[in-house]
């Protein structure tokens, strides 16, 4: 299950920050309630994103959600190399993250 407010969030860095794909990675919830308490999402970025870090920390402060959320940003071909690899989160998140973004794909 997808939350709307990851959704929603999810799509608004993707406005803002012009990712080529969002995966979810991860969401915690209150056993007994089911509520979302935060979440962790991937962002691929074009290579020619200047500096990855102040993307994250623009992303950060222009991105408002009523629950704590974090971020792990890749460019393309970082992603490429990592993601084919096995032993690498890259790797994992992969295989098993949902896509919420796909830059082309509405």
């Amino acid at each position: 299950m997808i939350y709307p407010e990851i959704q929603a969030t999810a799509n608004e860095i993707a406005r803002l920050g012009k990712p080529l794909k969002i995966y979810l990675i991860s969401h915690k919830t209150n056993h007994a309630t089911s509520e979302l308490i935060s979440f962790k999402l991937a962002l691929i970025v074009p290579d020619k994103t200047a500096s990855i870090s102040e993307l994250e920390c623009f992303l950060y402060t222009a991105v408002d959600c009523n629950y704590p959320y974090d971020l792990v940003l890749y460019k393309e071909s970082e992603w490429e190399t990592l993601s084919n690899d096995p032993r690498t989160f890259a790797w994992s998140i992969r295989e098993t993250g949902g896509v919420l973004y796909e830059q082309g794909i509405s």
